[in-house]
């Protein structure tokens, strides 16, 4: 995997024989991938990138006093990543809220001595850590940690946050490894000789209404086109787009100038004949864009499942096992770069966003009820009784979460917690997949863009009100095309766009025999794939699993779910996560770990 590992050698517990090497080689996934080794008296660290374009740079001071290390970039710097972040650092934490970027970094100060992890203001790019002894250890993944080596045992509170709230992802801070924490977005964690370190937040995000609609589409029209070709210009290889139906990655094209576009190449997958194939492929007739077209069976791609789980850690589900293939066949196609529309159905589209969070008093209640995977009676029935005790801790966590989100309404409160949640600890495991095979460029993420968008009032962002005519002043011609989630071109009014839904939800009645809507139905594809069934099988109904074997959950429970989803019912989220849990299990905390 790519990213940052490494630890300090303040105390004197620090191992003998140096396991950096070890570590480096536990998030290093294939010969695609390169590891470079930082050796110092105080600190051991390495940083693993892909051959094809390294997101790996050093800095060492002239007088060999400072060290850092930057896994990722800084958005237009024609300085060394490493070095603009220490010389960003040196100035504070306004200069680095100002930081424009998608990257983690380490800085080493040898003369105090202390070690300092900064995330960028998403934390787009994870890094985590842990204490032994008197020493730090810190990665780009848990995995790296436990090959410090580090005890692997099961934070059961994890178990309640992944079903309870599993819709956000693992709330908090926390990680499936007892011990291992995940640094918050824009934080710097200072970590001196004596063990006392502090964890403070140079940036956050905070939404207040002013914008005109007017303002708002000319503002967020200009900084999205900027952020754009910025990007890509000042990036050098085979540059893709992740070209779906949706509207994300439609912006993306039709914001790329005339060379660029000639530059870059699409890349669209699903089934065949999903309509995300056939929408992208009028994107790109229209535009005159190279097009690749990955398609898949879905009765193959549970070979993946536990791919997903090892490359996520157990953060991300099954339900996307399409994801490994596809960066794969990227890699295959010597794809070096690709750009992607990353939350900005959420930032600009307000997709977590409904009408019960503009007309409710109590927000958090509403809130709570859309991000529950398992109702409370469900979890009752599913969980180990020894682990009853630890849901209402985890409610409280949720609660107090949702108190803490920023912004002068409701409504831009609800999508504040959504980023620091579910975008934070789910949506962006997408990227960590990807990644390992193809890397990444977020224009979304940039900081003209994102000032734009906390200034518009989310009325204008809800229901992709204002999207649709910020999509029809980029480039009308892509306005004319449907939209996958409607089949209804973004041009044509609301209220004729709502309609759009109708289709869909007769094709839910009758199961998808009407249209091949999604390029991945995983609740038909449980229900009709022999090799996923196979892996049902093995995992929720067996009676080895060490779900079952290990007291965390109730087969009986389970089983009468599997029934339920096989006689017609939807339950395949659910499903989804509780065969996620047993392949973790597995994976990461065999019999003979305990």
């Amino acid at each position: 995997m790519v990213g940052i590992v490494g630890f300090t050698k303040f105390s004197l517990t620090a191992p003998l024989n140096s396991p950096i090497e070890a570590m480096a080689k536990s998030i290093t996934t294939g010969v695609h991938q390169q590891a470079r080794l930082y050796l110092d008296n105080f600190m051991e660290a390495a940083c693993v990138s892909l051959r094809g374009c390294s997101h790996c740079f050093d800095f060492r001071s002239e007088d060999g006093s400072v060290y850092a290390i930057v896994y990722g970039s800084i958005f237009g710097n024609t300085v060394n990543p490493a070095e603009r972040l220490v010389q960003t650092y040196e100035y504070g934490k306004e200069a680095l809220s100002k930081l424009n970027g998608s990257f983690c970094g380490v800085i080493l100060m040898r003369n105090v001595p202390q070690v300092i992890l900064i995330t960028d203001r998403f934390g787009s790019r994870p890094l985590y850590y842990a204490f032994r002894d008197g020493d730090i250890i810190f990665s780009s993944h848990a995995r790296g940690i436990l090959s410090y080596p580090f005890p692997r045992k099961l934070n059961e509170r994890t178990l309640v946050k992944f079903l309870l709230y599993g819709k956000v992802g693992i709330l908090g801070d926390d990680t499936w490894f007892e011990g291992i924490k995940l640094l918050p977005p824009a934080s710097i964690l200072t970590f001196p000789s004596n063990g006392k370190y502090t964890i403070e937040r140079y940036w956050d995000l905070e939404y207040f209404s002013e914008l005109s609609k007017k303002d708002a589409i000319e503002s967020i029209c200009k900084a999205f086109k900027r952020a754009v070709n910025k990007m890509v210009n000042n990036t050098t290889g085979n540059v893709a787009v992740m070209l779906s139906g949706g509207l994300d990655s439609r912006s993306i094209v039709a914001a790329l100038s005339t060379k660029n576009r000639r530059r870059i190449t699409a890349v669209t997958f699903g089934v065949k004949g999903c309509d995300d194939i056939s929408i992208a492929q009028k994107v790109t007739q229209r535009l005159g864009v190279s097009h690749i077209i990955i398609e898949y069976e879905p009765d193959e791609l549970s070979k993946y499942a536990e791919k997903v789980v090892y490359l996520t850690e157990g953060q991300d589900t099954v339900n996307v096992s399409y994801l490994p293939y596809v960066a794969e066949q990227m890699n295959r196609r010597g794809l070096s770069w690709y750009l992607q529309g990353f939350m900005f159905d959420l930032l600009l589209g307000g997709s977590f966003l409904s009408k019960e969070f503009f007309e409710s008093n109590d927000f958090i209640e509403v809130l709570e009820k859309k991000c529950r995977l398992f109702e409370f009676q469900e979890i009752k029935e599913l969980l180990n009784k020894r682990l009853l005790h630890l849901i209402p801790s985890v409610r409280k966590e949720f609660i107090e979460l949702a108190k803490e989100s920023k912004g002068d309404s409701p409504a831009n409160k609800v999508d504040y917690f959504f980023i620091h949640t579910r975008v934070r600890r789910y949506t962006l495991m997408g990227s960590v997949i990807l990644r390992e095979f193809c890397e990444e460029i977020l224009p979304t993420i940039d900081n003209e863009v994102i000032e734009v968008i906390r200034k518009i009032p989310p009325e204008l962002r809800f229901n992709y009100r204002l999207y649709r005519e910020f999509l029809l002043r980029l480039d009308s011609s892509l306005a004319k095309i449907p939209y996958q989630k409607t089949l209804i071109p973004p041009i044509f009014p609301h209220w004729l766009w709502r309609l759009g839904y109708l289709p869909l939800i007769l094709n839910r009645i009758i199961k998808g025999r009407l249209v091949k809507h999604t390029y991945f139905d995983f609740n038909e594809i449980l229900r009709t794939s022999s090799h996923w069934k196979k892996l049902i099988r093995e995992t929720l109904l067996n009676n080895k699993s060490l779900a079952y074997e290990l007291g965390y959950i109730n087969k009986e429970f389970v089983e009468k779910l599997v029934r339920a989803h096989y006689s017609g019912k939807d339950f395949g989220e659910k499903l989804a996560f509780l065969i996620t849990f047993e392949l973790l299990l597995r994976v990461f905390f065999p019999v003979n770990s305990y």
